[in-house]
Parts: structure tokens; C-alpha cells; sequence
């Protein structure tokens, strides 16, 4: 991947991370959005995602997302636990 390309799509990751921060929820979807068209093999992006739809109290959806996280980086330990708590699965016997 070209480092022009890279730092844009840091760029757009941080504003995107921004505006989650700030309760910005439609504004980050659609950062994040950006930041997969560049990459759609983004593990941040969807599990950026994930956490939104999970604010947004559309669990379907960010199952999706977390799903998605987990094809791409099996250990991601923020979308294993997050998915676990849509689904209903206790972590207090893991690690």
C-alpha cells in the first residue's frame, strides 16, 4: 500500500474516532465507511463500527461489524468480548 494512501486513511480513522468520542454516532459511520473503501480489510474501522451500532442499540448490526473484526484478527479482544456480550456468552472463564 502507498504511504499517501496509508496517511489517509489514518487521517480519516482518527476523525472518525473523533467524532465516536464526542456522541457524533452518523458522523463517524460514515468516516469509518470511508476508511473501508480505501480498505475494506480495515480491522479498526469495523470494529469502530461495531461499537457504534452497539450504541445505537442495533445489535444486529453490530454483531455484523464485530463478525467482520473477528475474520480479519481472530484475537481482537474488544470485538470477541463485545460480540460475546450481544450474544449472551459470559467471559469471566476465558484467559
Amino acid at each position: 500500500m502507498d504511504t499517501n494512501k496509508k496517511s489517509q486513511e489514518e487521517l480519516i480513522l482518527e476523525t472518525a474516532t473523533l467524532y465516536f468520542l464526542n456522541s457524533k454516532f452518523d458522523e463517524s459511520i460514515e468516516e469509518f465507511k470511508k476508511v473501508l473503501k480505501l480498505n475494506p480489510a480495515n480491522v479498526e474501522a469495523y470494529c469502530g463500527l461495531g461499537l457504534i451500532y452497539e450504541n445505537k442499540k442495533q445489535a444486529e448490526q453490530a454483531k455484523k461489524m464485530y463478525e467482520k473484526t473477528l475474520l480479519l484478527d481472530k484475537t481482537n479482544k474488544v470485538a470477541k468480548e463485545h460480540l460475546n456480550k450481544l450474544i449472551g456468552i459470559k467471559d469471566d472463564d476465558q484467559d
